[in-house]
């Protein structure tokens, strides 16, 4: 489904990210690790259209996204969160996910503007399709309720269920976990399982939980400063040297 070749972005004289090579398969769960400052929400930037990489190609369903704007990339089947909570606070729960459904029900200026028979029916679509998802996640009871009013754990969900209402066929996570506390952790594994299920979806993963990391992955890719330094299962990656090293930040090593 998605596959980087060789991908590299320097912002001047630094290279963030060199010759990044991943991939994943339809409904994979894949994980992408690494000390702080490794280049991870770099890479996710070049996939997600925020950044154009410096060279190599991101290809997704056979299309090369490199260039395409963040929201072309969306409409491709791309979604994603941030590592910093980013709902709009002045709206309420369902409202920020009717954002998100418009990127499929978006009407023109000519029937917004007045309002059409047409414009009216992608609004009750919209309207439907928003209680729908929330309702899978057992977020309905919140729909009137201000996004910024809900519990930390929630929010963190709540931003999921807006970058599902895009459609996605692959869904970039980053650093859904952090703040969480073990309970939510646990709660957040469970539900993450369950979307990919639900909603025949793949996930690309940065955590630095690794309870997360370990209980949901199929594959890991590991970065440190920018370069790939392991990739296999979790098992593998465990008992890896390279990573052990890049962790425990000991000199000499391959990072």
């Amino acid at each position: 489904m998605l596959a980087t070749e060789n991908v590299t972005m320097q912002f001047g004289g630094l290279t963030a990210v060199s010759g990044l090579t991943i991939t994943v398969g339809g409904r994979e769960i894949v994980g992408l690790i690494g000390p702080n400052g490794a280049g991870k929400t770099t890479a996710f930037n070049m996939i997600t259209g925020m950044y154009t990489p410096t060279k190599g190609r991101i290809i997704f369903n056979g299309r090369e996204l490199q260039g395409l704007r963040p929201d072309k990339i969306t409409a491709c089947g791309i979604a994603r969160t941030f590592q910093n909570i980013r709902l709009f606070h002045g709206m309420n729960v369902l409202e920020n996910i009717l954002t998100a459904c418009n990127l499929r029900e978006n009407p023109g200026l000519f029937e917004s503007v007045f309002h059409l028979p047409s414009y009216r029916l992608r609004e009750k679509n919209a309207r439907a399709k928003a209680l729908s998802l929330l309702d899978s996640v057992g977020l309905a009871g919140y729909a009137d309720s201000e996004a910024s009013a809900l519990p930390y754990g929630m929010q963190r969900r709540l931003e999921i269920v807006r970058a599902l209402a895009t459609e996605p066929k692959l869904l970039l996570l980053d650093e859904p976990a952090a703040g969480m506390n073990p309970q939510e952790s646990s709660e957040l594994m469970e539900f993450i399982l369950r979307i990919r299920q639900q909603y025949e979806i793949a996930v690309l993963l940065i955590e630095h939980h690794m309870q997360v990391v370990m209980g949901i992955c199929e594959r890991l890719y590991v970065l440190d400063y920018g370069i790939t330094i392991a990739e296999g299962t979790p098992e593998e990656i465990r008992g890896n040297k390279k990573v052990i090293d890049a962790y425990l930040g000991v000199e000499g090593g391959d990072a």
